[in-house]
C-alpha cells in the first residue's frame, strides 16, 4: 500500500496517484540536459592521472565525482598512502560543489575580506589544498570534479588535468571573481597606500628642489 492510499484509508487525505512520467519531466526540467560522465571518461581521468604520478615517482591517488558530488571512481596504486583516497575525494567534491579549483576555493576561504572566509569549517568535505578541479563539458556545465592526492601540489594539479586535457574538457580555470569589484576595505587600503605614496613623492620633490636653491644662494 502506498503512502497516499494509507492516508486515504485513515480518512485524512483524498486518494492520490503519482504520475511517474510527470515527475520525470519535472526532474528533467530542473536538471536540464546536463550530461553525465561516461564510464570510459572516468577511467581515462583516473588512469591518466595515476600514470603521470607514477612516472614522477609518486603513488598518488585520483578520484572523480559526479555533478552531485557522488563518487564515480577512485584509483589508489600500490604503496599509496591510505589517507590519499579520502583527500582526493574531498578535493574533487569541493571543486564540483563550488565550481572552482581548490586553489581558488582556498583564496576565497582563508582571505579575510573575501565572501567565503571561514566556509571551510561548515562542511567536513571541503578541502582547500590545490589539486582539485571541476569537470566542465563543452556546453560550459559542471558535470563533476576530479581530485588528486599524494604528491606536491603542482604535481597533484597536473595529474588531475592530464585526463581532462586528453578528453577535451576545460583546463583553463581563471578566477571567476578576478574582475569583481573590490570590497570597501580593500579600496580604502589601496587609497591610503596611494595617498602615502604621493605624499612621499611630494616630500622628496620639495627636498630635491630646495637643494639647488640653497647652492645658488651660497654662490
Amino acid at each position: 500500500m502506498g503512502l497516499c492510499q494509507a492516508f486515504a484509508r485513515a480518512g485524512r487525505y483524498a486518494p492520490c496517484a503519482v504520475d511517474n512520467h510527470k515527475v520525470q519531466s519535472i526532474l528533467n526540467a530542473e536538471v536540464g540536459n546536463v550530461r553525465e560522465l561516461t564510464l570510459e571518461e572516468v577511467q581515462t581521468i583516473l588512469t591518466e592521472g595515476v600514470a603521470v604520478a607514477r612516472a614522477k615517482g609518486f603513488p598518488s591517488t585520483v578520484a572523480v565525482v559526479d555533478m552531485g558530488g557522488n563518487l564515480r571512481g577512485v584509483l589508489r596504486p600500490e604503496k599509496g598512502r591510505i589517507a590519499n583516497p579520502d583527500i582526493a575525494i574531498k578535493k574533487a567534491w569541493t571543486a564540483a560543489a563550488l565550481h572552482r579549483t581548490t586553489a581558488q576555493v582556498r583564496e576565497l576561504m582563508i582571505t579575510t575580506d573575501r565572501f567565503g572566509h571561514g566556509l571551510q569549517f561548515t562542511d567536513e568535505r571541503f578541502c582547500i589544498v590545490g589539486g582539485g578541479f571541476p569537470i566542465i563539458d563543452e556546453a560550459g556545465d559542471v558535470i563533476g570534479g576530479v581530485g588528486t592526492s599524494g604528491g606536491p601540489v603542482d604535481l597533484d594539479c597536473e595529474c588531475s588535468l592530464v585526463g581532462l586535457r586528453k578528453l577535451g574538457f576545460q583546463t583553463d580555470f581563471a578566477d571567476p571573481l578576478a574582475g569583481a569589484p573590490k570590497s570597501a576595505k580593500q579600496t580604502k587600503a589601496k587609497a591610503t597606500k596611494a595617498g602615502a605614496g604621493k605624499a612621499a613623492t611630494g616630500k622628496a620633490g620639495k627636498k630635491a628642489a630646495a637643494k639647488p636653491a640653497a647652492k645658488t644662494a651660497k654662490k
